[in-house]
Parts: structure tokens; sequence; C-alpha cells
């Protein structure tokens, strides 16, 4: 699965939004509500966070391609989803409580984010069975920017809160603000390209690529001022194994030593996927830890 290509993305969208209109207000949620209370179920408002949830994150199933990847098992990966525009898969998000999605802010900078529907406890995109579903009614971006995709993550907050169990579960959260992963192998998932200008997968992809200190990443084909210290790079120096086009928003995860997950970046971009000297660039999730919590409140997090 190679780093997302941007204009691939442009592209894809621009197909599939045909000229709809658009907006650059991403986190007016009184307009989404006033649209669920016309076609669904309108979303409650929570003062205080809810109590305790009987839940465990990060639990792999294991039981149960990416560029230089492989299929995953149904259901391995619990906390990822898909994000659709208009019915047309784009990006994807990953799971962190039972009412918020973090993704990427260049899946809904600039788009009508109560169009955007989420897809959970999914394997295969392309099959006809009826999966758990909601709709954006809030998105949070930030400070980002298409110019330099420095802080590319976006909070998604959802329309109804999504039931939790073996085939959907949230991911765990970093624990310690400051660590660098530095030689950590990682895992990203997708059902992006598996290869350039490739076709999106219909079966969820996985693959295994090392994190990288950032000095080393300053010291590849990038440009050292393209690498701000929000972002993290992962991949190998001859290439082969990456996130690519259509793996936007999606999680790099973490093994911790008790043997659960936590997110530790965002798929953001890259130059192509899985090229020599250009390895996948990700949004350092640690860097937006208290900016996370405080904006996903409402929803319950499972025992971290």
């Amino acid at each position: 699965m190679g780093s997302t290509v941007f204009w691939s993305l442009l592209v894809l969208l621009a197909l599939q939004t045909k000229g709809s209109p658009i907006t650059n207000e991403t986190s007016t949620a009184g307009k989404g509500k006033n649209f669920f209370g016309l076609f669904g179920n309108k979303p409650p408002t929570w003062k205080y966070p809810p109590g305790p949830c009987y839940c465990t994150c990060g639990v792999r199933n294991e039981e149960s391609r990416i560029v230089g990847g492989q299929t995953t098992a149904p259901n391995e990966f619990p906390w990822i989803v898909r994000l659709s525009y208009l019915n047309k898969f784009y990006c994807a998000g990953t799971l962190i409580n039972d009412r918020y999605v973090l993704s990427a802010a260049h899946c809904v900078k600039g788009f009508m984010w109560f169009m955007i529907k989420v897809t959970f406890g999914e394997h295969d995109r392309c099959s006809e069975r009826n999966p758990e579903t909601r709709f954006v009614t809030r998105a949070i971006t930030g400070e980002f920017s298409f110019l330099n995709f420095d802080n590319d993550i976006a909070i998604l907050r959802l329309n109804e809160r999504v039931p939790l169990g073996d085939h959907i579960r949230p991911i765990c959260l970093p624990t310690i603000q400051d660590n660098q992963y530095e030689g950590t192998k990682a895992i990203a998932s997708g059902w992006g390209t598996m290869h350039e200008d490739g076709k999106p997968s219909c079966l969820l992809q996985e693959v295994e690529v090392p994190v990288m200190s950032l000095k080393d990443c300053r010291n590849t084909s990038y440009s050292p001022r393209m690498i701000s210290d929000n972002m993290l790079c992962a991949g190998y120096p001859d290439g082969q194994k990456d996130s690519c086009q259509g793996d936007s928003g999606g999680p790099l995860v973490a093994e911790r030593e008790d043997k659960r997950y936590e997110l530790i970046g965002v798929v953001s971009w890259g130059n192509g996927c899985a090229r020599p000297g250009y390895p996948g660039v990700y949004t350092r999730v640690t860097r937006y830890m208290d900016w996370i919590l405080s904006n996903s409140m409402e929803g319950c997090f499972c025992e971290n």
C-alpha cells in the first residue's frame, strides 16, 4: 500500500462529486443536527462524558493488499473504518471510541461532511451485505494546509453511537506522548491501491513497515523542510512496502507490550507508492493527544 498521492485523490473525488457544491466550514454542529433531524435520527447532545465503557481497545482478531502487503483476516483490525463520499469509497479512518473517528484532514477539508458515510466492521467492501454505517455530523480539522500537509488530522463525530463487540472495536490511543517509536515495526491497513495508479482493493490489506527517526526521514529524497515535527515516516530505503492511494486517513498502529495495539499515525502523504527513497508519511498522533481527547469527550472510551 504506498503513501497517499494527493493529486490522485483530487481526481478521484472530482469525478465522484460531479460538480456538487462544497463548503469550507467543517465544524458547524448545528447544520448536522438539522440535516439528520430531517432525514434520520437527530443526534443527542451530552453535557458531560458518558460513564465507562465495558470494552477493551486495541485487541486484534488474529484468529478470525496495500503495496507489498497481504490480505487481512476478516475483522482482524476491528478499528478501521471506510469513508464514502456520495457513495464512493475514497478514504479510511480509525474508531477511537463509540462516537468518534480519527482520519486525515485532507479527507474532509472542503467537503460537505454530512455527505460522508462511515462503514464499520468491514472486510470485503465490494460485498453486497449490509454493514454497520453512520454519517458525520461534525468534522474538526484544526490548522491544516494543503500547501504542506502539516496538521493532517481530523476528528469525525458520528450521528449515532456504534455498537462495540468483536467485529467493531476502538483502537487504543498512545499513553506516552514523547514516544518517538523509532525502529518500531508498525502496521498500516486499508483498501487502497496495491500499486501506483492501480484500482482500490475489495479486501482489506495490511503491510508492516519500520518507523524511521525524523533525522533519517529528512535525509531521504524528501526535502528536509517537507517533514515537520508533526509527521512520522515509515518504510524501507528501497521501497517495496508502503501505503497508497485510497489508504488516506487510515491507521498506522503498533503493538504494545500487553499485545494490544495503539494508534501512532494517520496515513497522510508521500511521493508515489513504495518508491525507493520516499517512505510513507503519516501524521504523528502523539502530537495531538490533548486536542483529540478534548474534542471527543462525548464518546465512551474503552479501557486503555
